[in-house]
C-alpha cells in the first residue's frame, strides 16, 4: 500500500480538518465519525458495523495510508461508509493526515 505523499504541515492539517468537519461531500465525516473522531457522530447509531473510531491509536495505526485512501475514495462495502469520489487525491490525503492526528 502507498504512503501518504503529503507532510503533516499546519496547512495540510487545517485543510484536512475543514474537509472532515465542513466541506467533504456527500457529507462531512463528522456526521458519522463524530466531532472528535470517536465514531459517535449523530448518524452513527444506525450503522452495523459502527463507524471507525479514529481516536483509538491501536486501531488507526494498523490501517495503512493506502487502504484509508481507497476506503475514502470508494466507500467500504458492507458498511455505511460512502464513497467520497468527489474529493481529489490531495484532499483525501489531507483528511488522512487529520484523522491520524486524532488518535490518542
Amino acid at each position: 500500500m502507498c504512503k501518504n505523499p503529503l507532510e503533516a504541515t499546519e496547512e495540510n492539517l487545517k485543510k484536512g480538518k475543514m474537509l472532515y468537519l465542513v466541506k467533504a461531500k456527500p457529507l462531512p465525516c463528522k456526521h458519522c465519525h463524530g466531532l472528535s473522531g470517536d465514531g459517535m457522530g449523530p448518524m452513527a447509531r444506525g450503522f452495523d458495523p459502527p463507524p471507525r473510531d479514529f481516536t483509538c491509536a491501536k486501531t488507526i495505526k494498523g490501517v495503512p495510508d493506502g487502504q484509508l485512501f481507497w476506503i475514502i475514495q470508494n466507500g467500504s462495502p458492507g458498511t455505511g461508509m460512502l464513497a467520497f469520489n468527489g474529493l481529489n487525491d490531495e484532499q483525501i490525503w489531507q483528511v488522512i493526515l487529520y484523522i491520524r492526528q486524532l488518535a490518542k
